[in-house]
């Protein structure tokens, strides 16, 4: 009987291998978020996760996810970068240009997914059709986004001459820039910038709005401002200035309206394409997409505290009107 029991032991020992021993063999998927992996604001980790799950890509079952947050300090990103090359993960994902760049400068083979402005304005790709680099992903077209959003917000305050716009200063791309300019012109509004750099800019830059005149304020999609969008959304109201925002999140939080790329969509094609690259698919020849569906949300309440009236034609063009 001890003989059987002793036999028993060895056969579990050799045929149920610990999930210890079994993890590093996993292919690793290293992931550069701006804010904090585990935080409510930045919701990147989960959605990843989901979107890669319902393609298969389960973690701890047939590939780890690795995220390194960098709680808003760009500096951060070549640390995470070499330690990625460091345990030979199978793919980086990052969702910034500075993101981008630092895992470039530290790999030129690892394939790299990115969510980026314009990846090939960026230098990241010779075009979408065809990156020919170790870079593909998700060029968000931002420039069109810049005009859409001062015409939206023009169109819920058509009385309105000064804009204010909150300005990340590590995305001021001369394209974007230059699409906020154009639109600005043809509305017939003047346009007042305030550059930030971190979320400790927040406040002194709305009270430089409101001392300045602006009668609403735009703030722009990038990484540092999305993760922060619950302070900027309550800023906005605390300071009476009707604001656009790009995430849904962010009109929930206090901004008068969102408009941007269906998170769903983008993520949809993060995953999809992580995938792919996991998968030994080459970044050089994988096409980049482009976002072709996009949102926007309406927040009456923010509007009621506002003393203002939504236009019936906004809201009948709302994808979800907040009450």
């Amino acid at each position: 009987m001890r003989g059987v029991l002793a036999a028993v032991v060895i056969w579990c020992c050799t045929t149920i291998p610990a999930p210890a021993q079994d993890a590093p063999r996993l292919p690793l998927v290293g992931v550069m978020v701006t804010g904090a992996a585990n935080s409510e604001t930045d919701s990147s980790a989960t959605r990843l996760r989901e979107e890669l799950a319902a393609l298969g890509d389960v973690e701890g079952r047939n590939l780890r996810l690795d995220f390194r947050s960098a709680d808003g300090d760009a500096r951060r990103y070549p640390e995470f970068a070499e330690a990625f090359v460091q345990e030979k993960a199978r793919v980086i994902v990052v969702f910034t240009v500075a993101a981008a760049r630092a895992a470039q400068r530290a790999t030129r083979t690892i394939p790299i997914v990115a969510v980026v402005g314009d990846l090939v304005a960026e230098g990241f790709g010779i075009s979408l059709a065809k990156p020919g680099s170790n870079i593909t992903g998700v060029s968000m077209i931002e420039p069109e986004f810049e005009a859409k959003r001062l015409e939206i917000l023009k169109e819920m305050l058509p009385a309105a001459r000064r804009f204010g716009v909150l300005n990340d200063r590590t995305l001021a791309s001369p394209a974007r820039l230059q699409a906020r300019e154009q639109g600005a012109r043809v509305l017939g509004i003047e346009l007042q910038t305030v550059d930030v750099r971190s979320p400790a800019d927040f406040a002194a830059a709305f009270e430089t709005l409101r001392a300045g005149g602006a009668e609403a304020v735009d703030i722009p999609g990038s990484s540092m401002l999305n993760v922060f969008g619950d302070q900027l959304g309550a800023l906005a109201l605390q300071y009476k200035l009707p604001a656009i925002c790009e995430l849904p999140h962010m009109a929930t939080a206090g901004c008068l309206a969102s408009y941007g790329t269906s998170l769903r969509e983008l993520f949809g094609n993060l995953a999809d394409l992580t995938d792919k690259m996991v998968k030994g698919a080459s970044p050089a020849d994988t096409p980049a997409r482009q976002p072709t569906k996009f949102e926007l949300v309406i927040n009456l309440k923010t509007a009621e505290a506002l003393g203002l009236t939504v236009p019936p034609s906004i809201l009948a063009r709302a994808d979800e009107v907040i009450e």
